[in-house]
């Protein structure tokens, strides 16, 4: 459903421009190895991307929905059409210079140099900031988790200066990872110290934790893996505290005119930071307040100690929880924990699924045209950006809906997907190995079913809603 691509102008090297070159409205795709050509006037960039398979985000399906698909015209803005109502309306409520535009409803008469806005999945989070706006708190009830790296002073000086960095940004890209699958900002990093927020975007307040709740069991899980390689490679391991809290925080754009910068003030805020210092009296790993999990469904948070705390700042006690995990395994979660086994190894999780699809159903390949190394790569990327793309409930069903329309035109029938979830649950157990279990495979199953679900009413051209699929996904 989306990907990240270097796209490269014609004649140079340059990683970060895309461009549309003078004759025939062609397309140089350097680092594919491929070239594509706009010859329809009515095809917007978006579909001239997917119509020759390349990766292009498009979490919504190209739909106007979301703004994942946005390019930035460097040259030649006069040789793009005007901003449709759709466009339009977004840009204004965004703040968007003309220049920026989205890939999905812009058409081009002529050569155009092109920057994407949105490269990788993780960037998709710094979205919500655009709809706070510059000079204007406005108050907002937000789960808020702050997670701190334990005896951070002892740890920089047994360490070189080049390690202590090296170890620093694994550490932040694994725990930081799972606060962006569950569509929450990474608010700032202070030291070695990591602050997640849900629901900038979003007025769910059961949801909303829940997202946090998956994000700070995935923070642990995520440190168990890396503590592995750590403890191989430097002989250490690395703990942390994590603390959640819900509640009211004024969140605006804050500092000099000249640069202001996205900023939530309020008493949850320190709270949820107190919490997480809490961790150390009550020699817990991930502790929550009450008022965190009253927003929960009853019955879905599994619980070890329970203390009232008097926490630094606060009259009255506080009451804390220890939270172990889900009461009942949840779904989300458990796809979630296992995706970076599944994809550690670039190309690999589908190089794996081919070879399981063609041995099954042979008859298959003459589904794929062209370099299956390109397709895997498709194909990775598009698994996992459907992954991250569960947590955006508003997006992925057209997403999944148009994906679905695009596989019937290349000849996908209902029998393939039969056998194409075969084939991927075989694969997963290749791949996760002694991580996986009974459990494991229901929840990816669940995943896959829903998926196809929303896939099989965009090849048969429906488009009703078939209900919340994050809400599905958890069950």
């Amino acid at each position: 459903m989306k990907a990240n691509l270097e796209l490269l102008t014609a004649g140079q090297v340059n990683n970060r421009d895309e461009v549309l070159p003078d004759h025939n409205c062609t397309v140089e795709y350097s680092s594919l190895g491929t070239t594509i050509t706009v010859d329809d006037p009515g095809m917007s960039l978006l579909e001239a991307a997917v119509k020759n398979r390349i990766p292009h985000m498009q979490e919504c399906g190209g739909n106007g929905r979301c703004t994942t698909c946005r390019v930035k015209i460097l040259e030649g803005l006069q040789n793009v059409a005007p901003r449709n109502g759709l466009e339009s309306r977004m840009a204004k409520r965004r703040g968007w210079d003309p220049s920026v535009r989205l890939a999905c409803q812009t058409k081009i008469n002529g050569p155009v140099r092109l920057e994407r806005q949105i490269k990788t999945f993780s960037e998709i989070s710094r979205l919500q900031e655009e709809m706070i706006r510059a000079g204007k708190g406005e108050e907002k009830q937000l789960a808020i988790l702050f997670c701190d790296m334990r005896n951070f002073t002892p740890f920089v000086e047994g360490n070189m200066a080049y390690d202590v960095v090296h170890i620093l940004n694994r550490f932040f890209s694994a725990l930081g990872e799972p606060i962006l699958m569950n569509n929450g900002l990474i608010y700032q990093y202070v030291g070695d110290e990591i602050v997640g927020v849900f629901g900038l975007e979003s007025s769910d307040n059961m949801q909303n934790c829940l997202a946090a709740m998956r994000a700070a069991l995935g923070m642990k899980a995520a440190l168990e893996v890396l503590n592995k390689d750590l403890q191989q490679e430097f002989g250490i391991r690395l703990e942390v505290g994590i603390g959640v809290h819900f509640g009211p925080v004024i969140v605006g754009k804050v500092g000099h005119p000249s640069h202001q910068q996205f900023g939530i003030i309020g008493d949850a805020a320190n709270v949820a930071s107190r919490v997480q210092s809490a961790n150390k009296e009550l020699q817990t790993t991930i502790l929550a307040t009450d008022n965190f999990l009253c927003q929960l469904p009853r019955g879905t948070a599994r619980v070890g100690k329970a203390e009232k705390l008097h926490l630094k700042g606060k009259g009255a006690a506080t009451q804390l929880y220890e939270l172990t995990g889900f009461d009942k395994e949840d779904d989300l979660f458990l796809v979630q924990k296992t995706t970076g086994a599944l994809f550690s190894e670039e190309g690999a999780f589908a190089n794996a699924f081919y070879e399981c699809l063609f041995a099954m159903a042979p008859d298959t390949q003459h589904l794929f045209k062209g370099s299956m190394e390109r397709q895997g790569y498709l194909m990775g990327h598009m698994l996992k950006g459907a992954i991250y793309a569960l947590s955006r409930p508003k997006n992925v069903t057209l997403g999944f809906r148009e994906l679905g329309r695009r596989h019937a035109g290349y000849g996908v029938r209902e029998e393939h997907y039969l056998v194409v979830r075969k084939a991927l649950v075989g694969t997963l157990e290749s791949r996760l190995k002694e991580d996986y279990s009974d459990r494991i495979r229901l929840a990816w199953e669940r995943m896959f079913d829903l998926a196809f679900q929303f896939m099989k009413e965009g090849a048969a051209g429906g488009d009703k809603p078939a209900g919340d699929p994050q809400k599905n996904a958890g069950k």
